[in-house]
């Protein structure tokens, strides 16, 4: 006690030594901490979130990258990186007094898609991503994440304005790719028009002019080699609009229910009478075949099947040609199937197996020479089936054969419940029909004056009464002006002045007269794509028939609607 006593008198005597000591003291502590905490302020900021341990790794960003940790208490930004004024243009200061100023700078920031109104309409549950469009045309993108605690959020921005930029580009090169595709389109649109129209003007011509021969005629035989050789032409013709069309990317397939047997019977019934004249045996097979109708393209899966045939039928001299249908397997719904064409013809080397599929390809100039062709059917069918999702299989030995095998997997159908009607109606079409246009009144839509000139004349021999109109508009009002069912049907072309075939067939069906809803129209265009059967099925056509026109085919197909609508079905 005694010493305690007299310290204190000690420093009694001393009060105003001891007082100045004791402010410099403190005076160096201050100086010492300003500049502890001028020289690591990370370090007191990375330890204050040191218990925060899942945001340590985001927060080590790059110098465009900017974070900011919300306390999900009160939503009080309690942290942010150096680089948020670079990168936001709002200092961390003014958000802390004003966390909605993390808007100010946001384009549209009274829309929903600015910062903090995005980070309150955030769930919390899971990390969110958004792009955020600055006022000056910069774009940040926001990502939201979660500490595992629950207790603090964050918020992290980068700069993607230069994947933005990108984007626009690929978007201007994808429009103007878009706008080159439809103008090809367009184009292969129009030329299949204006090469269809001369060429059934040419067919008509070669048909009206053999009727017209006796039978002994000489130049009988002189028409019947133009008729082929334009037959082959009008092959030609549409091997190159459909290669186009793949290669445009516009060829659309159908999703209808066929029946696999039937369209089988329609591929004996086309090759049967020719291949059995040159003594070869040709037939179609069907083997473990539980499933007949299935739901797909059967105008392009015989195009397909027809190919292989037409190849098999132009190398093969002797022998045999068969075609087999072959189910390998049927579940949930699906059937995969296999279908081969079969020959006994002069095979392939196994080197040009690999190039068959080729547009333009033959084996060698001698092919081309010997057999003809052009060397598009097998390109087509391989594009074709690569949209169907199938597969081509191709096995040949020179000098003993070929074997073309398509495997396809169809959704299965059930058979319509009109399975009868439908069968009498293929029976009907398969048999002749060879007089329904005699004694019919026929309107017909025809803007030019020579395909109208031919048609009256065919029709005429026929039996029918043809009334023509040059334009859609002329169509409408000469319907309307004759009294109701004079005309038994309609064939209106589709490319028309004034007014087109399509808008006349929904005007048509828009009259307020009873047989305006009943009356058969027909499209007979040069236009000859699905995509056009399709828009004239739409605007209330019963069917749609291509150019250049089979008149002997069309009776037989308007027959079975005529007989169809006369049997009150």
């Amino acid at each position: 006690m005694d010493a305690i006593a007299d310290l204190l008198t000690t420093l009694g005597n001393n009060f105003s030594l001891v007082v100045i000591g004791s402010v410099e003291v403190l005076a160096g502590v201050f100086l010492l901490g300003s500049s502890l905490k001028k020289k690591v302020p990370a370090k007191k900021r990375q330890a204050f979130y040191g218990s925060e341990a899942v945001f340590l790794k985001q927060l080590n960003v790059r110098e465009e990258e900017a974070c900011i940790v919300i306390r999900c208490s009160d939503l009080m930004p309690v942290y942010a990186t150096e680089n948020l004024e670079t990168l936001l243009g709002v200092s961390f200061e003014h958000v802390q007094r004003d966390v909605t100023s993390l808007d100010r700078n946001c384009q549209g920031s009274e829309r929903s898609n600015s910062i903090w109104k995005q980070y309150k309409a955030w769930s919390g549950s899971s990390p969110e991503h958004y792009e955020i469009e600055m006022n000056d045309g910069r774009w940040l993108r926001m990502s939201l994440s979660g500490a595992d605690d629950g207790k603090y959020h964050l918020m992290s921005f980068l700069d993607s304005t230069d994947i933005h930029k990108k984007i626009a580009q690929y978007e201007e090169a994808l429009r103007k790719a878009e706008e080159e595709s439809e103008s090809k389109t367009t184009f292969l649109n129009r030329m299949s028009h204006e090469i269809r129209t001369p060429m059934n003007g040419i067919m008509g011509m070669l048909t009206l002019a053999e009727s017209s021969l006796e039978d002994e005629a000489p130049a009988r035989n002189y028409l019947n080699k133009a008729e082929e050789l334009s037959g082959h032409l009008l092959a030609l013709i549409n091997d190159i609009l459909d290669m186009s069309r793949i290669e445009a990317g516009k060829v659309e397939l159908e999703k209808k229910s066929f029946s696999l047997r039937r369209l089988g019977q329609k591929l004996y019934d086309m090759f049967a009478r020719n291949l059995e004249a040159e003594g070869i045996h040709y037939a179609v097979n069907f083997e473990d075949m539980t499933v007949d109708y299935v739901i797909g393209d059967e105008l392009r899966i015989s195009q397909v099947i027809i190919n292989f045939l037409s190849n098999a039928v132009k190398f093969t001299r002797k022998g045999e040609i068969t075609v087999t249908f072959r189910q390998m397997m049927q579940q949930e719904g699906m059937a995969d199937l296999m279908i081969c064409v079969h020959d006994t013809g002069i095979g392939m080397e196994p080197e040009f197996i690999n190039r068959i599929f080729r547009p333009f390809e033959q084996e060698s100039s001698d092919t081309s020479r010997t057999y003809g062709g052009s060397g598009l059917g097998m390109a087509i069918t391989d594009h074709l089936v690569k949209l169907m999702g199938g597969e081509i299989v191709v096995r040949s030995t020179p000098g003993k054969g070929s074997d073309f095998s398509v495997f396809l997997h169809l959704p299965t159908a059930e058979a319509p419940l009109e399975e009868e009607r439908q069968q009498e109606t293929q029976e009907e079409v398969q048999n002749g029909n060879e007089a329904a246009f005699h004694g019919r009144n026929i309107l017909m839509a025809e803007d030019n004056e020579i395909n109208a000139m031919i048609a009256v004349e065919i029709l005429s021999k026929m039996g029918a009464k043809v009334d023509v109109a040059e334009n859609g508009q002329e169509a409408v009002e000469m319907f309307a002006s004759h009294a109701e069912n004079y005309y038994d049907f309609i064939l209106m072309d589709v490319q028309m002045p004034i007014m087109d075939g399509r808008r006349a067939a929904r005007k048509i069906r828009s009259l307020e007269r009873a047989d305006a809803e009943t009356i058969l129209i027909f499209a007979l265009s040069a236009d000859a794509f699905v995509e056009d059967e399709r828009k004239s099925l739409e605007s209330g056509m019963n069917a749609h028939y291509a150019k250049p026109v089979d008149y002997q085919a069309l009776q037989r197909n308007i027959g079975v609607f005529l007989r169809e609508k006369e049997m009150g079905r």
